[in-house]
């Protein structure tokens, strides 16, 4: 200090110029303003996009069983394409034609017995007439006559029951397609309802997808939604119709089955169990407010904007954020009515803001929501 005193004592000039110097090179650095990028906020519905992984199957895929049990002597072999009506299987039916005609015999036998009894029966009514034991055995007769028509009655339903199980011997395709697999071959003896093959729909495919359970309220039935597969040089497309929303959610992974079924026309360029990327489009009725992803600022204590005022000071405005698409992302104001559409937000250099700093906009551009 004492040092201080005399060189400014011996240079009183010197020193002078010297502070006004430093003055005026601290004096813009305390008051500078700090330069951002602006855009004015607007509201739009926002459409954005899921994508998700799906299986292409076969609407009417089936695993086939006999319908009756027995020898088998002829299944279709697996790539075997079929027309609808045509015979998929065949058992050996000589045990049911057998049974088929003893109870064509039993049904001869008891319609005789039937004549017989009707015979008897009128013959006795006649003789009750005059004889008092004649009279006592009409009521025997009428039992065994009525039990002869029974007897018809059941041989006959038995033949309906035969013939039912010679027609299920064979095997008919419900649909037209291909046989993907078989479980049985000729000469082996199988139970009713033992599986014989696989017949899969590929005239009828559809993919097949799980989407978030909170997706749940942008899917209805016949939106569309695009599907690929393959490679880039080598990619399959399609757009698929949404037929099926099951809103039944799985209690681990919280998704839903949605189904969507492909055109006709390029089911020969799909295969079922094939795997397809899914695009599925997210688009909201309901205008939100928008912003650039950029400007949002992330901290410890949540997520803030920083709307700058007429007066070019910044203010922090605490949000939460909505789904968004490419750049854009929706808010919300944690305070309701923080912010309107045509507020001026920073996008950029708004990181080391505070409320009420003064800032230098460099340039502003308008939110395109499309």
């Amino acid at each position: 200090m004492l040092l201080f005193r005399k060189m400014f004592n011996s240079h009183p000039v010197r020193i002078s110029t010297l502070l006004l110097a430093l003055n005026i090179t601290f004096a813009p650095l305390a008051y500078s303003k700090v330069p951002v990028t602006v855009e004015t906020l607007t509201n739009a519905p926002l459409n954005s996009e899921l994508s998700v992984h799906g299986t292409l199957y076969g609407k009417q895929d089936v695993k086939l069983t006999a319908a009756v049990g027995g020898l088998l002597t002829y299944v279709a072999e697996p790539g075997k394409v079929v027309s609808k009506g045509e015979v998929l299987a065949r058992m050996d039916t000589l045990p049911l034609e057998l049974e088929q005609a003893r109870q064509q015999e039993m049904l001869n036998r008891a319609k005789i017995n039937l004549r017989f009894q009707k015979q008897e029966l009128e013959r006795l009514k006649q003789l009750a007439k005059t004889s008092s034991a004649a009279a006592s055995q009409v009521d025997k007769v009428q039992q065994q006559h009525d039990l002869a028509k029974s007897d018809i009655a059941l041989a006959q339903i038995e033949l309906k029951v035969i013939a039912d199980k010679l027609n299920r011997s064979i095997l008919k395709a419900p649909f037209a397609g291909v046989v993907s697999e078989r479980y049985s071959r000729s000469g082996k003896d199988v139970n009713r309802s033992d599986e014989l093959l696989s017949l899969i729909d590929i005239n009828n495919l559809e993919a097949r997808l799980f989407i978030p359970v909170k997706y749940l309220k942008y899917i209805t039935n016949g939106m569309n939604l695009p599907i690929s597969a393959g490679s880039i040089g080598n990619k399959l497309t399609a757009n698929t119709t949404v037929t099926a929303v099951i809103p039944t959610t799985d209690p681990r992974s919280q998704s839903f089955e949605v189904r969507a079924t492909l055109p006709k026309q390029s089911n020969h360029s799909w295969a079922a169990g094939q795997l397809v990327d899914v695009i599925v489009p997210l688009t909201s009725n309901r205008a939100e407010l928008l912003v650039d992803r950029d400007a949002l600022i992330l901290r410890k204590q949540g997520v803030h904007i920083v709307r700058i005022n007429k007066d070019n000071k910044a203010e922090q405005i605490p949000v939460s954020v909505g789904k968004g698409q490419g750049k854009l992302v929706a808010i919300k104001p944690l305070n309701e009515g923080a912010i309107s559409v045509g507020d001026t937000i920073a996008v950029r250099g708004a990181e080391r803001l505070s409320t009420g700093q003064e800032v230098d906009v460099q340039m502003q551009k308008r939110i395109n929501a499309s």
